[in-house]
């Protein structure tokens, strides 16, 4: 369970938001935006009126029990009822329950405004009259707050990139073994040592397979000559770490290590500006020139990273023509890459924590090491 402390730090925060907006009440319908401000997602739903304590609306049986454990807040179960026949059905909404609970909202915000058939049903049960509730969009404020985040949540990710590193340096590859049989024994290994989940479908790509940035893992075997690309993290509490090393099976030859040693070099030169006030282009642009010297530039086709947090990916990327700044307590990726058709790819990736004057790697303790699966086994 969550802190108290910690949720109550959220939830103030939040309603100072709905106190300038003149908002009554917020409901909240994502997964990720629920956890951080209740400390579950076993939920349908939350609302936070702004002169009340916040209310869960769970269905009776699909995670209202988990619910009541791991949020401090009250949990409103609703229990569905089917009888013989449709005249004996009695199956209740989340929103007709706070309809009936705060039925004089006049300015309701909530994070899926996106969602037309859920901000028709909300309007439909807020009308009285002619006049229905407005409705606001509450989903750049939380992307605003969780884009800082706090020494607790700090620590939930300093422990997420823990158990991924020490799940990989326990994680034995032999050749002939496949990629879904390389990735199911390290996210096995990841659950071992306490995580949640990994944070997304690791990725294992070998050999031509690399050049797939994000590919989906085969039956194909791993044999000598291979690139070997993994991405990887553990979800530990909700909040996630991401990393990627790439090795070769055998003995690199120079081709590959001239440009596996470009893509390191750019990956360390970007971590040289992860820091507060740099703006979110500036690291990019540092590792495109380490590879545009190289005469890589052309196949490094994406950003240099992401937000993490509760999700994956969350709020700003690290891209060259993206406006705005790093700010202390933000978590990033660092990951350029390369991918050559018909070769195979090269990705470096550590989470990144934005400090005042520097950066501070998460996940950096992890070896970079091209020739690791030779040199260390």
């Amino acid at each position: 369970m969550y802190p108290r402390s910690e949720l109550d730090v959220r939830i103030r925060r939040l309603k100072r938001w709905m106190n300038r907006r003149n908002v009554d009440l917020t409901l909240i319908g994502s997964w990720s935006n629920m956890l951080y401000l209740s400390g579950t997602a076993e939920a349908n739903l939350l609302a936070v009126p702004l002169y009340d304590e916040p209310v869960l609306i769970a269905i009776y049986a699909f995670g209202d029990e988990i619910a009541k454990e791991r949020s401090p807040f009250h949990v409103e179960v609703i229990k569905p009822f089917y009888g013989l026949n449709s005249r004996e059905v009695y199956n209740p909404k989340a929103f007709d329950v706070i309809a009936e609970s705060f039925s004089k909202a006049g300015r309701i915000a909530v994070d899926f405004l996106s969602s037309q058939d859920m901000v028709k049903d909300l309007r439909k049960r807020f009308k009285r009259g002619r006049k229905s509730a407005a409705i606001l969009d509450a989903s750049k404020q939380l992307e605003r707050m969780r884009i800082i985040k706090s020494d607790y949540e700090i620590s939930l990710m300093r422990e997420s990139a823990s158990i991924a590193m020490k799940a990989f340096n326990s994680l034995e590859i032999k050749l002939g073994m496949t990629e879904r049989e390389i990735a199911n024994r390290l996210e096995f290994n990841m659950r071992e040592l306490d995580a949640d989940e990994p944070s997304f479908p690791t990725i294992v790509a070998s050999g031509p397979n690399s050049f797939n940035a994000h590919h989906i893992n085969t039956d194909r075997r791993v044999t000598e000559g291979d690139i070997l690309l993994i991405d990887f993290g553990a979800r530990y509490m909700g909040y996630c770490s991401d990393i990627t090393r790439t090795f070769f099976i055998g003995k690199p030859p120079e081709s590959f290590l001239s440009r596996y040693n470009a893509v390191l070099n750019a990956q360390l030169k970007a971590l040289e500006y992860i820091r507060r006030g740099v703006t979110f282009e500036k690291p990019d642009i540092e590792a495109r020139k380490i590879l545009k010297k190289a005469g890589l530039l052309e196949y490094y086709v994406h950003s240099l990273g992401h937000g993490v947090g509760i999700d994956i990916h969350e709020f700003l990327r690290l891209l060259v023509g993206k406006r705005g700044r790093l700010m202390e307590r933000m978590v990033v990726t660092d990951e350029p890459g390369i991918y050559i058709r018909g070769w195979g790819g090269i990705r470096i990736e550590d989470t990144v924590l934005v400090g005042k004057n520097h950066s501070i790697p998460l996940t950096e303790s992890l070896a970079k090491d091209p020739d690791y699966f030779r040199s260390s086994r």
